[in-house]
């Protein structure tokens, strides 16, 4: 890989399918895509992420996130949600929310398309958020 950022629709894609790619050639446990938008600007802020490992999407999402995230799936045919684990706001570290996995049964490309998606559709970021590739 040659770049590790975009932030338009199209090179964001290219970006997720290169860094899958790269993921595959080293052998690497999994590749992590992470938006670099704080719309808050909140010191405690952790910025949405997707990790990427054996055709399956990971990523965490708040209740809300959530809904939105079946609407995406919904519109993807070859994705489908394999597993949901909640953590409850008792024994939640953090905030609560639901740790989900995504079977991807496509093409890098089109994962490309999906992912890009999530972080505008589930995240709710805007169209030229910037997304960084920080582990492949």
């Amino acid at each position: 890989m040659t770049r590790f950022d975009a932030d338009t629709d199209a090179d964001r894609i290219e970006l997720v399918a290169e860094a899958i790619a790269a993921h595959r050639e080293r052998d690497s446990a999994f590749c992590t895509l992470e938006a670099d938008e704080d719309p808050s600007d909140d010191p405690e802020f952790l910025p949405p992420w997707v990790q990427f490992a054996d055709g399956t999407l990971n990523l965490d999402c708040t209740d809300e996130e959530l809904d939105r995230l079946s609407t995406v799936v919904s519109r993807f045919g070859a994705f489908t949600i394999a597993e949901r684990e909640t953590v409850p706001a008792d024994t939640a570290e953090e905030d609560p929310g639901t740790n989900v996995r995504i079977e991807a049964r496509a093409d890098d490309d089109r994962v490309g398309q999906f992912v890009d998606a999530l972080f505008q559709d589930v995240y709710e970021l805007p169209a030229d958020f910037r997304l960084w590739a920080v582990e492949v």
